[in-house]
């Protein structure tokens, strides 16, 4: 009998290594009979379904020695491989985007810094520019998993893992609360006190994530918002939020919902500028064997000023890129 292709993985082993280097898993009775995208859980047990369904624009899987595609049923006892593509994902552009730079690179993560209006992940051939596209060039030699997404809009860093392996270890880590990230933030309205929020959030909507009355019981979901420098003469303050795991648009929404919303959002409260840009930036992650660190560059020529966001803001943002960090 084919077992339910949505019953929970199994607690997965360390993959295998064949001897050319590359990971292996044979595939248990258990798994026999599933689509190959499913078994790429052994893999990466972390990971949902489209997120697996990516790893075959960065790996030739293979069952058996021979390449298969994800709808391909795998029969149990079989050797499923990955081997990295070179030059994975779709034609890249000659050099990289503005901005678009490496802030660390260690054995097992790595960080990199997005620029606000590229796409973090690939969705294919002739789909918009991404990160995802430039990793091969940022990381020469090195196969580089994206370990989460930042919105188009959003700037700042955005970490990978050099191994599946170190993957799965990231995204146990995030699930037990050990990963910490920080964003900085340019809101509407002065923030007085530093607060939590805790409202739960449904995001089964395709564009709007929905805050709903009731507050989430999952420390992972909630934001903490801490204020860090205001500018009465543009009633805007500089806010960090620190965040676990998070939800998608989450620091977004419940900001908006608590009644600061970002400067230039435009889907939630409409808080558009003249500058068209979104003032949310990742600026640091920590989680254990790794921690990066990121400023923002809202000032000069083609990332904002911070002349229109009043002296207040400009001097808050001052004492966060001279300290070169972003608060305890």
């Amino acid at each position: 009998m084919t077992p339910d292709p949505d019953m929970p993985p199994p607690d997965a082993a360390e993959p295998l290594v064949g001897g050319d280097g590359l990971p292996e898993q044979m595939v248990p009775a258990a798994y026999g009979g599933r689509r190959l995208d499913r078994v790429l859980e052994l893999f990466f047990p972390d990971f949902g379904l489209r997120r697996l369904r990516r790893v075959f624009a960065q790996y030739a899987v293979l069952v058996n020695g021979v390449s298969r595609g994800e709808a391909y049923r795998v029969r149990a006892g079989a050797v499923v491989r990955l081997a990295p593509l070179p030059g994975a994902g779709r034609q890249r552009q000659a050099g990289l985007p503005e901005g678009l730079r490496v802030i660390a690179a260690g054995p097992d993560y790595g960080a990199v810094a997005k620029p606000g209006g590229l796409a973090s992940a690939s969705i294919g051939p002739g789909g918009q520019e991404s990160l995802e596209d430039h990793l091969p060039e940022l990381f020469p030699g090195r196969t580089a998993l994206l370990l989460g997404r930042l919105d188009t809009a959003t700037s700042g860093l955005v970490a990978v893992a050099f191994s599946p392996e170190a993957a799965n270890r990231f995204h146990q880590a995030e699930d037990k609360g050990q990963a910490k990230k920080t964003y900085l933030a340019v809101v509407q309205g002065i923030v007085p006190a530093p607060f939590v929020a805790r409202a739960a959030l449904d995001m089964a909507r395709r564009k709007k994530t929905r805050v709903l009355a009731p507050e989430s019981d999952d420390p992972l979901r909630h934001t903490a918002v801490t204020p860090l420098g205001s500018d009465p003469g543009t009633e805007l303050t500089l806010v960090r939020a620190d965040i676990a795991k998070g939800a998608r648009h989450q620091i977004r929404a419940h900001l908006a919902a608590y009644g600061y919303p970002i400067l230039g959002d435009t889907i939630y409260e409409k808080t558009e500028n003249d500058e068209g840009r979104l003032y949310l930036h990742h600026a640091r992650i920590i989680f254990p064997g790794f921690t990066a660190v990121c400023p923002p560059q809202w000032t000069g020529s083609g990332e904002g000023s911070v002349l229109v966001l009043g002296p207040g803001i400009e001097q808050a943002l001052n004492d966060v890129v001279l300290a070169n960090e972003v608060g305890p």
